[in-house]
């Protein structure tokens, strides 16, 4: 299965009222998947975390404040030698108040920092070699690969 290495997200100043938010990661490709051409349904969504976050048993205080589009991603053209890795950037422009995931005041009154993350998700959508399609009932996408990038903090 694929996996997704070295995520990042990195969120910058774009104009008095908006940010921008700046995803990269690498996908490894199982020697398979790359020979069948397999194509993924790429899903990033902005997490403003509450922590403590355990992922194993999230605590219910994560909310989505912004999402990228999806889009189908490959590693096309198929060529020789292989290359069983591709890079990925993704940039979104998103307003200062959607990242605004805890409201309010420090007792120094000062605004309180917000946290956050982006949860990065493929989905096998073609080309999926044998093992890893889905064997009737078709019961949707099957998860190819999903990680996490660092979390960033700051009053945006």
């Amino acid at each position: 299965m694929a996996s997704i290495l070295n995520p990042t997200l990195t969120i910058e100043e774009h104009s008095a009222s908006t940010v921008k938010a700046r995803v990269k990661y690498t996908v490894a490709q199982f020697p398979p998947e790359y020979w069948a051409g397999t194509v993924y349904y790429e899903e990033i969504h902005l997490i403003g975390d509450d922590p403590p976050f355990n992922p194993a048993a999230p605590s219910g205080t994560d909310i989505i404040v912004a999402a990228f589009t999806p889009q189908y991603i490959s590693n096309h053209p198929i060529v020789v030698p292989p290359r069983f890795y591709f890079a990925r950037e993704r940039v979104l422009i998103v307003a200062k108040d959607a990242l605004n995931e805890d409201p309010g005041f420090t007792s120094l009154g000062l605004l309180k920092p917000d946290e956050i993350f982006a949860r990065i998700t493929l989905k096998y959508a073609a080309n999926v070699p044998f093992p890893f399609a889905t064997i009737p009932p078709y019961s949707g996408p099957v998860t190819a690969a999903t990680t996490q990038t660092n979390t960033v903090v700051g009053t945006w």
